[in-house]
């Protein structure tokens, strides 16, 4: 029995140490998913506004270090300054695909997801708004009952019109019964807009008719335009929609209650912008419940033989 008493303690003292080691020693590679500035298109421009003479002759340190002060200065302009638990500005004025004045206010009776886009952008935002509806097909709870979605044109360049042809072309990828009349597509001045996406924390450069440079991202907020969670793209995990609509839902920037269990194996991983699973945590637990059952099963038969030996005597 001693020798069962000294093993059991040694290899409990190992899985606390295993625990918290895992616990506090649990990191991730962290390569930096936020915004970063557009560096192709400030060389492609460069190209063509600091390009030599007719012989091809360029000064090329020139042209790298007025590239690179191009890229910092957008890398301050395109970003996101994320503003968790504020609430967005409803004193501004949109109109949806039908070129109605939305009340905003109403929309956010609910939680609600919006993607900062513009609906004639010939590359990003297509595979933004094509993901979105893939993680809407996938995720709990439906368009209109559990929560409402938002297209928000950043562009003064669109109205009702571009509002409509995209929606057209994005619900068809819905492969659900969704009430689609709650998912809205906004357009308005550049005022407005401004007004908006500045509350939201999102910046972007116009650099001309049909031509932004901005972050890529989904932004969750709760009732009342409370600003929940920023999840960044071009690709959106159903998974980390349905977390962050919890989170919504609740009303606070970080895991619900109700996902009681998915809080303890998930964590936000704020610089990645996204939940990760905590591989260690679980293996660790899963140990220490091993070796409590096996310590059940060498205290009770031994408890029992000694109360069956006193009793013979």
């Amino acid at each position: 029995m001693k020798f069962r008493t000294f093993f059991f303690m040694m290899a409990f003292l190992w899985a606390m140490a295993y625990c918290s080691g895992s616990v506090l020693g649990d990191t991730h590679d962290h390569s930096g998913h936020g915004p970063s500035p557009p560096k192709a298109v400030a060389e492609q421009k460069m190209d063509h506004t600091l390009s030599g003479d007719e012989n091809g002759g360029h000064d090329h340190e020139k042209m790298e270090m007025s590239a690179q002060a191009m890229n910092a200065d957008l890398a301050g302009q395109v970003r996101v300054d994320e503003k968790l638990d504020d609430f967005i500005d409803f004193a501004v004025e949109f109109r949806d695909e039908k070129n109605q004045i939305v009340d905003l206010e109403s929309v956010f009776d609910k939680p609600v997801i919006l993607l900062p886009i513009f609906f004639m952008c010939p590359s990003v935002c297509n595979i933004l708004q094509a993901n979105l509806s893939h993680a809407l097909n996938q995720v709990p709870g439906s368009v209109g009952k559990e929560f409402n979605v938002i297209s928000l044109s950043f562009s003064d360049d669109e109205d009702a019109s571009h509002a409509r042809t995209s929606k057209q072309n994005y619900a068809n990828l819905i492969t659900r019964d969704m009430d689609l009349d709650h998912w809205y597509y906004l357009t308005s001045n550049r005022e407005n807009i401004l007004k908006l996406t500045q509350s939201l924390g999102f910046y972007f450069v116009k650099q001309g008719k049909h031509n932004y440079i901005h972050p890529n991202v989904l932004i969750v907020l709760a009732k009342k335009g409370k600003i929940i969670r920023y999840l960044y793209g071009p690709n959106f995990l159903p998974f980390d929609v349905g977390m962050a609509l919890s989170e919504a839902g609740k009303g606070e920037s970080g895991i619900s209650i109700k996902q009681g269990v998915l809080s303890f194996c998930f964590d936000y991983d704020a610089e990645n912008k996204t939940y990760v699973f905590k591989m260690f945590r679980i293996t660790g637990t899963a140990i220490l419940i091993l070796l409590i059952g096996f310590l059940l099963f060498l205290v009770r038969p031994s408890k029992y033989r000694s109360k069956r030996g006193r009793q013979h005597k």
